[in-house]
């Protein structure tokens, strides 16, 4: 169970550091999905000045968040629970599909979207910049946390009973509602809907990484 303990400290800090960037993107970038979309140069023009190591470290937290979410069902997925194993198999394949989808896109972030920008070529990576609402990256970033979602659900049976179980579920199930919600509204292009949703999901993946701190917790100071 330390690795499940593990992984939650480090998925905590990671998103610590994500909401720091996302509230400093939207202080210092003016042209980012928190203020409206007003052109990729204008974008370029800010993140030069300003928001370049800001979205540096964002997408660093991000990134090193997508593992420790894997290693987080691994370990969630040895408590069994009493479903089959093939349920136990899916999780852990959408969270690896997750890791690789918004891995990906982080590093893409990293690599291409920052060395252009700064190299003033930001017209080139206009669909790639992530804080452009119709950013292919953004698109796919929210298809992989949905299959997060779903690895979580995969693995409700390992919370029985009442309490801190019976929130752990609570908020998985409320979870990947949300992220279902998000990738239609995305499907009908109602962005503000999208940015919304998002938040909302960010807000409920907190809310579970700190209950599944406690659990692991919990379980350490049983064994």
């Amino acid at each position: 169970m330390w690795f499940g303990y593990l992984s939650s400290v480090i998925i905590l800090v990671c998103g610590a550091g994500l909401i720091i960037g996302i509230l400093a993107s939207a202080w210092f970038l003016p042209s980012s999905m928190t203020t409206g979309w007003v052109g990729v140069e204008a974008y370029a023009a800010a993140y030069r000045a300003n928001g370049g190591l800001i979205t540096l470290l964002s997408f660093l937290a991000a990134l090193c968040s997508c593992p420790a979410y894997v290693l987080q069902i691994a370990s969630i997925n040895r408590l069994n629970g009493g479903r089959s194993r093939k349920v136990g198999i899916l999780g852990l394949i959408c969270a690896v599909a997750f890791a690789v989808l918004a891995g990906l896109n982080y590093l893409v972030q990293l690599t291409v979207v920052r060395t252009d920008i700064l190299a003033g070529q930001a017209v080139g990576v206009e669909r790639l910049v992530f804080q452009n609402p119709n950013s292919l990256t953004l698109e796919l970033d929210l298809v992989g946390w949905f299959l997060l979602s779903i690895a979580f659900l995969s693995v409700l049976t390992s919370f029985p009973g009442g309490g801190l179980s019976k929130a752990v579920r609570y908020v998985i199930v409320v979870n990947a509602i949300v992220g279902l919600a998000q990738i239609g509204s995305l499907a009908l292009s109602y962005l503000t809907v999208c940015q919304v949703l998002l938040s909302v999901s960010s807000g409920a993946l907190t809310c579970l990484d700190v209950l599944l701190l406690v659990f692991f917790r919990r379980l350490l100071k049983v064994i």
